[in-house]
């Protein structure tokens, strides 16, 4: 009976880390930060509201982690997710924001605190 428990137990830990590595994560860099983006949507959702973020201040080290969604621009029917913008985080009264300049490549870290832009720095998807 351990025999058989050992190995239920060995294929569900395996489908869980089979699981994890199935989502992507795609790092944004910026001057001061580096950013790690994971969303946890499978693929084919063109949005997703289970994405995390995990940020590193490159110059004291702090780190930060956050849940988030992606945000798009909306169809010509008024429901429909289309173009990509990027993602939207919230940590307490402030808003973290990728943007996505829609090449792939660059993009702007934004944060705010109600409407005042507290950073805005340019960056690259890596």
């Amino acid at each position: 009976m351990q025999i058989a428990s050992a190995i239920i137990a060995l294929f569900i830990y395996a489908a869980v880390v089979q699981a994890e590595e199935a989502f992507p994560t795609f790092t944004f860099e910026t001057e001061s930060h580096v950013i790690e983006i994971t969303p946890r949507c499978p693929e084919g959702y063109v949005s997703c509201d289970r994405v995390e973020f995990k940020g590193i201040d490159r110059k004291t080290g702090a780190t930060l982690a956050l849940r988030g969604k992606t945000m798009h621009t909306t169809c010509a029917d008024g429901v429909t997710p289309c173009r990509f913008l990027g993602y939207r985080f919230r940590n307490g009264k402030a808003l973290h924001h990728v943007w996505d300049d829609g090449n792939g490549e660059n993009g702007t870290l934004e944060v705010k605190v109600d409407r005042k832009v507290l950073l805005m720095e340019r960056g690259a998807w890596k």
